[in-house]
């Protein structure tokens, strides 16, 4: 598997946005059943938490191959024309994560004075964690377009590592 530095940050922010649902959670949960008393702070943290896992960790996901596809076309295809095709899905998916980065952009913007009720941070930290994604995903979509158009045409008969699989 390629660690390209993108990817290292994609996993350490994935990391460390997992620990604090984790440890939030549990901390509700212990406070909340135990001592009767609810941290207002918790749920909220759990929540932004999430986002940052799913927004950030997807591209990770993308570098080991591990998202969910359906490649019952692309599975027809060998050789020039699978390039072609896997090629093609890479540039639907990057217009795809060019319109989450202008919306996330545009969204960070809108929210930069709002502040969360419980940890009264500014919200738009929180949605930072979408164009800061969509920024990831489109260095790896385009890494990825320039591995595949550089490996020798006799590999691109079978499927390649640095394209999607299926389940």
């Amino acid at each position: 598997m390629r660690t390209g530095k993108h990817i290292l940050l994609s996993e350490w922010i994935t990391i460390i946005a997992f620990v604090a649902m984790v440890v939030s959670t549990c901390a509700q949960v212990v406070c909340r059943y135990l001592l009767s008393y609810s941290l207002p702070w918790a749920d909220e943290l759990a929540r932004f938490s999430l986002v940052w896992m799913v927004f950030v960790g997807m591209v990770a996901t993308l570098a080991r191959g591990q998202h969910v596809t359906a490649d019952v076309l692309l599975e027809r295809y060998r050789g020039r024309m699978r390039l072609i095709m896997l090629t093609l899905v890479d540039l639907a998916s990057i217009l795809l994560f060019g319109c989450l980065l202008y919306g996330g952009v545009k969204l960070v913007e809108m929210t930069g004075t709002q502040m969360t009720a419980s940890l009264g941070v500014p919200k738009s930290w929180i949605y930072a964690a979408l164009p800061i994604g969509a920024t990831l995903m489109l260095i790896e979509l385009l890494l990825q377009i320039v591995r595949r158009l550089r490996q020798p045409a006799s590999d691109s008969d079978a499927p390649s590592d640095s394209g999607p699989r299926a389940l």
